[in-house]
């Protein structure tokens, strides 16, 4: 068993009775935003109502897995993305799922981007099925070693050319999680995330907190929009670790590469979206991760598919449930933000489903914790809509339930996240061509995309 936090030990064995009410979440199947109008300076002049039609579920399922002599409940969601303007056609590059074995639970989350994205987290989703059901003596005996195989598996298989898949510019992030012998051992690609939510919090987590910058801001007024509910009880465990390209790690190996690492700036010099990796000359691919399934163009560059695991040995007296998300949930809300939600409203939830709700509104009472967790996250994003103008990102989640019964929720107000700053203007020292502005490339989500398309060279 991992080491213990003594205080939230002492905290724990004190339960006050739950609330008896609180605000019940509804989802109706219309969103409404206000888009800020800009002016040239970037001066809000005016807003623009637009309403549009919400998206339905590509998947939602409930489940109650036999692990050993415990009950878990497992649920699944995923809410394509799309343009609020529809303008364009979004294409649903989300993948997740989770399986279980009897003696094991494995749950994959795949977030696929660029023109093909779709197909390749298709692709992925089929190998780990495939491996995880016919090669349990592998897992067994070593199991971060099995992840890391499957991981570099898809990669490798994706690139041939009986794929059918062209992975130039198109490529997918990755968690992995397999639960067994009370251990759970993950593996992560990229920047999607699994976070553990306990009652009792290792001294030596598995992986560090996601470093929050100029997200801080946006978490924090998406925290007092949605009256989020705190539950000092509960404490988030990052379970995988963000691989970004400013990262002092990743960035010493994409410079070493012939890579560099920089952010797009819009037309009056201010740098916009997230860092991006950057052939030397030129202003392609504009990677806003690290590591990748695919993205053949990103591996000269320093991009690889080798995932980073981790290993969280397991309480089943104070571990309460797993998240496995895409950037579609993580981009909206806080490691601690995401599981008092969850710990809220998941026994409110429907158990136990397997096809989409068709009511007017989605709620508690009509659907399971996965589903309403994504639907929460896509009402956030209405915030960002407003702010930036971009499409709404593929949000989707699994839920592993270890503890039926809930714990205790104080209301006040949402904690902050611990993590501070990010890194300078431009990544790193070196001598860098200027940093490519939104005319030089192509990208409908300058602050948003995950890969972008080259249109002017700077040295012809």
């Amino acid at each position: 068993m991992g080491s213990c936090n003594s205080m939230s030990k002492i905290k724990n064995s004190i339960r006050p009775k739950p609330m008896q009410s609180f605000d019940k979440r509804e989802f109706p199947r219309v969103g409404t935003v206000k888009i800020k109008k800009r002016n040239h300076i970037g001066k809000v002049t005016g807003t623009h109502d637009l309403t549009f039609e919400l998206t339905e579920p590509k998947l939602v399922i409930s489940k109650l897995l036999n692990l050993g002599n415990q009950q878990v409940w497992a649920s699944a969601c995923i809410l394509p993305g799309l343009d609020p303007h529809k303008e364009q056609e979004k294409k649903c590059q989300d993948c997740c799922l989770f399986l279980c074995d009897g003696d094991s639970i494995f749950l994959a989350e795949f977030d696929g981007h660029g023109t093909y994205g779709e197909k390749v987290v298709e692709f992925c989703g089929n190998i780990v099925q495939r491996e995880y059901s016919t090669s349990k003596f592998i897992y067994q005996s070593n199991p971060s070693s099995f992840l890391t195989n499957i991981t570099l598996k898809c990669d490798e298989d994706i690139r041939k050319p009986s794929s059918g898949i062209d992975v130039s510019q198109s490529g997918s992030t990755e968690v992995l999680c397999l639960i067994y012998n009370n251990t759970v051992f993950s593996a992560s690609v990229g920047d999607s995330r699994a976070v553990l939510s306990t009652t009792c919090p290792p001294l030596h987590p598995p992986a560090p907190q996601a470093v929050l910058g100029k997200e801080r801001q946006l978490l924090e007024e998406a925290n007092k929009r949605r009256n989020s509910v705190a539950n000092p009880l509960i404490h988030p465990v990052q379970l995988t670790k963000d691989q970004k390209p400013e990262d002092p790690d990743e960035l010493a190996r994409i410079y070493q590469a012939g890579g560099r690492v920089q952010r797009l700036t819009d037309q009056n010099g201010n740098k916009i979206g997230p860092y991006r990796v950057w052939e030397m000359n030129s202003n392609s691919p504009g990677l806003a991760m690290s590591r990748s399934i695919g993205d053949s163009v990103g591996t000269r560059l320093g991009v690889v598919a080798n995932p980073i695991t981790t290993v969280h040995h397991m309480s089943l007296d104070d571990d309460c449930f797993i998240i496995a998300a895409s950037d579609g949930v993580w981009d909206v809300f806080e490691n601690k933000d995401a599981i008092n939600f969850v710990e809220y409203y998941r026994n409110k939830c429907k158990r136990g489903m397997s096809e989409r709700p068709v009511d007017d509104k989605i709620s508690s009472d009509n659907t399971c914790i996965a589903q309403l967790l994504c639907e929460e996250a896509r009402m956030r994003w209405y915030a960002i809509v407003e702010e930036e103008d971009v499409i709404i990102d593929d949000i989707s989640c699994v839920i592993i339930e270890f503890r039926s019964d809930s714990v205790a929720v104080a209301r006040e107000s949402g904690d902050l996240p611990d993590a501070n700053g990010n890194q300078g203007e431009d990544a790193g020292t070196h001598q860098l061509k200027r940093a490519p502005t939104t005319h030089d490339v192509q990208v409908r989500d300058p602050r948003r995309g995950s890969v972008v398309v080259d249109r002017v060279d700077m040295n012809n």
